[in-house]
């Protein structure tokens, strides 16, 4: 009903923290009911409702004026504030009930689900698209959130899904129209068989989430410590890949993808989430994905009955004037980065990034290589498997010997310097040298050197830690 962290900071602070950690767009949830049934009750109405006094006497502290502001206007409020700040807004129906979302069985999962009446649900859509796409930092609305539970039907799904997208594109022709599939939107594969049908003047654009505990199995996160994880994480982006990611490459209808959330266990001590992330990470780069990161806040207001609940997955710590992980600027940095421009002429060249960390490999200067941020990163052309990785002065990445860092040097076609992107995941730059598979391995948090391959000899079976060892060449065509 309020937008979090209001009761901790400013709204203009909180649009500046957004801004000064580098993100443009605010992906800004709404239920259906604030607008068919609670537009006209006040924010101090809805705290006092609650009986959270603790956050109303926030809300008082940092934003006085919006105590007295019906729902409507709090919300019109924050839309402007994120807008005039110059981050872009997508407009998000995450439920229909105010809220914590999302499960099976909750009520609002699916069309004609128990609490999402499909009439009250396009009455909510035309609402929001009347009263707040005015601002021209608004750039898309969602149609819902998460669609699942045992409601799904597919013939539903293109009946309201058109309904819908069609109704937003017809009051402001201007906005995106974001489109979710089903089972928390990690699938899309139906469109393999049945298309949407239709671009809305190239408006479309199709949505997906992924977590480290996505999936059907019992307890899914573990995988990624209680098997192979080159193996773990080749299977979980191939899944991916068929049940979303190929939507962009489809050849007689191909859409734009959002990943419209992804997040993780930000305090650190989950190894497999930590594990899920450097793998999704590689991949999201790779790709260049538009992303939302879940979540931004430190805490909720309200969730699940109780006051000021923390967000362990939160940009933010608890007191909203902190990062939670200060790493995650620096893992994020290349992802938050234009690397495929399709307006570009330039040649496609690849980034090295090391996607456990965040960092890039960058040229020296002088003969050597270094891991650092990826603001200017170094490019190296590589023409496949086997061949050399090549600098734009000529030298070439090499090999110095087992445990040596590693070299830049005019040598490119000797022993140990030619690359291959190893290990089923192809997240390990091997070149070979006597025979063996020789790695690049993060040593400490510059310095690169070169090893014998983790697991590549026998990936079914090894349980060790390539991590280390985890490279991915990244296309760019953009200096």
């Amino acid at each position: 009903m309020l937008a979090q962290g209001l009761d901790k900071r400013t709204l203009k602070d909180l649009a500046n923290d957004i801004i000064s950690r580098d993100f443009n767009c605010v992906r800004l949830t709404w239920s259906t009911h604030m607008f068919t049934r609670y537009s006209h009750m006040t924010i101090i109405d809805v705290l006092d409702n609650l009986d959270i006094q603790n956050v109303k006497s926030g809300v008082q502290k940092h934003n006085p004026k919006m105590l007295n502001m019906t729902v409507d206007h709090a919300f019109k409020t924050v839309v402007y504030g994120l807008g005039n700040a110059g981050l872009m807004i997508v407009l998000d129906n995450h439920i229909s009930q105010p809220r914590w979302c999302c499960s099976l069985d909750d009520g609002n999962g699916f069309f004609g689900d128990r609490h999402f009446d499909t009439l009250e649900w396009l009455q909510g859509l035309d609402y929001v698209a009347r009263h707040f796409t005015w601002h021209s930092q608004v750039i898309g609305m969602s149609l819902r959130n998460e669609l699942r539970g045992p409601y799904t039907n597919m013939d539903n799904w293109y009946k309201y899904v058109k309904e819908g997208s069609h109704l937003i594109h017809t009051k402001n022709r201007k906005l995106l129209v974001i489109i979710s599939g089903i089972t928390f939107d990690n699938d899309l594969s139906f469109l393999k068989k049945k298309s949407l049908g239709y671009n809305l003047h190239n408006k479309v654009v199709l949505e997906a989430h992924l977590y480290p505990f996505s999936g059907s199995e019992k307890l899914p996160e573990s995988k990624f410590v209680k098997k192979p994880l080159n193996i773990v994480c080749n299977q979980v982006m191939e899944k991916f890949e068929r049940e979303a990611g190929f939507v962009v490459n489809m050849e007689d209808e191909p859409y734009p993808l959002w990943l419209s959330e992804f997040g993780y266990d930000l305090r650190g001590d989950n190894k497999a989430q930590n594990r899920f992330m450097s793998c999704f990470l590689a991949h999201i780069v790779a790709k260049d994905l538009d992303w939302a990161y879940w979540a931004f806040q430190g805490t909720y207001m309200y969730r699940q009955g109780q006051e000021s609940v923390d967000e362990t997955f939160g940009v933010m710590d608890s007191t909203w004037t902190n990062d939670r992980n200060p790493q995650l600027n620096q893992m994020l940095q290349l992802a938050k980065r234009i690397n495929q421009d399709p307006n570009s002429n330039a040649s496609m060249s690849y980034i090295i990034l090391h996607p456990v960390s965040g960092q890039c490999i960058r040229s020296n200067g002088q003969g050597g290589i270094v891991l650092g941020d990826c603001l200017t990163p170094t490019h190296w052309t590589h023409s496949g498997d086997g061949s050399s990785m090549k600098l734009s002065n000529g030298q070439c990445l090499q090999s110095a010997g087992d445990g040596k860092p590693l070299i830049v040097s005019a040598e490119c076609s000797s022993d140990g310097s030619k690359w291959t992107m190893a290990s089923k995941a192809k997240l390990q730059l091997a070149t070979k040298s006597g025979g063996e598979n020789f790695c690049l391995e993060k040593k400490s948090n510059t310095k690169i050197v070169v090893k014998r391959c983790i697991c590549l000899e026998d990936e079914l079976n090894c349980f060790n830690d390539p991590q280390p060892q985890w490279f991915k060449l990244v296309p760019t065509n953009v200096a």
